[in-house]
């Protein structure tokens, strides 16, 4: 068996310098690159910060405008929805930008799912940029209350694989191959932030970080496979991780729903399975009385009414 490890030193290699980038999504460098001329800008800073001060024309697109409670995807129709009340008819290409990394990607890996023609990513953080001399800026604008235009591109649907698809897939006779984008420690279910702990069978670990810090040293990721399908902790996280691929030049699919989606189906396999230890949990604790069975609190209550219409009838005998 070859140890998941070495097929993560493997896998990075060094590339040739100026390799052309895959077409749909790229990255670039500044505004000004040729590539992204009449290109429209995505800010994806929180809205408060974008709408004060962004590149001149952006249109303010957060995270958290297609993210529900704990991190919850919207289907794709309220997303187009979404889109389209941004300013963005799917047309053309658009310019993502933005200080977090994981947020531009995310952005950027979603704008490309729902059909966006050409997707640029602006590798370097926004805020230093349009601080420096010379740079037109102007408030950003947010998504407003309709849609306008309508966003019209069609869902690239086959880059996106669901979860009994997937199931299926790893059982099958030519599985792809799975990339793991959550760190080591949560691979090994060290770390554990869904019900169980451990990795997808047969999933290679390539932690976004590690890949980042590649990409910077100008090394992409290689794997000599046809069919990749990455994923990572949840949506937000999985769909980073899947722009960051296709960033470095790797024809990929996208597990959507990530890890947490997968270890809560317990009947699906899981390799280098673990579940939390709650013995050092940090609960708060429960008043005794709350610990009673049923029958035993109803009888406490009967005897403290019977002890207090004692003392009321012994009260008034007295007086």
């Amino acid at each position: 068996m070859v140890r998941p490890l070495v097929v993560l030193g493997a896998v990075l290699v060094a590339l040739i310098a100026g390799r052309p980038a895959m077409a749909g999504i790229f990255p670039v460098t500044s505004p000004h690159d040729p590539r992204v001329a009449g290109a429209v800008i995505v800010d994806t800073r929180a809205v408060s910060v974008c709408g004060r001060r962004s590149l001149a024309g952006a249109h303010c697109l957060s995270p958290e405008d297609v993210l529900g409670p704990h991190g919850r995807l919207a289907d794709f129709r309220d997303i187009l929805w979404v889109l389209g009340a941004d300013g963005l008819s799917g047309k053309g290409t658009v310019l993502v930008a933005g200080d977090s990394p994981d947020r531009r990607d995310f952005v950027a890996g979603l704008l490309y799912l729902a059909g966006q023609k050409q997707v640029a990513v602006l590798t370097r953080p926004l805020t230093p940029l349009i601080a420096a001399r010379g740079v037109k800026t102007a408030p950003g604008t947010p998504k407003g209350m309709i849609r306008n235009p309508i966003f019209g591109a069609w869902p690239r649907a086959g880059l996106v694989v669901l979860r009994t698809e997937l199931a299926h897939a790893i059982d099958g006779a030519h599985p792809p191959m799975l990339l793991d984008g959550r760190t080591l420690s949560a691979y090994w279910g060290r770390r554990i932030r869904a019900l169980r702990g451990g990795h997808i069978p047969g999933a290679q670990p390539l932690p976004m970080d590690r890949l980042r810090l590649a990409m910077a040293k100008g090394t992409v990721v290689r794997p000599g496979a046809a069919d990749i399908v990455a994923y990572g902790a949840d949506p937000y996280r999985s769909i980073a991780y899947f722009a960051l691929l296709r960033l470095a030049g790797i024809k990929t699919r996208v597990y959507m729903a990530g890890w947490r989606d997968w270890a809560a189906h317990t009947a699906l396999p899981v390799d280098a399975e673990t579940y939390p230890d709650y013995e050092d949990a940090d609960v708060a604790p429960v008043p005794a009385f709350q610990n009673l069975a049923t029958g035993e609190a109803i009888v406490l209550i009967g005897i403290g009414l019977l002890l207090a219409a004692a003392a009321f009838h012994l009260g008034r005998s007295r007086a």
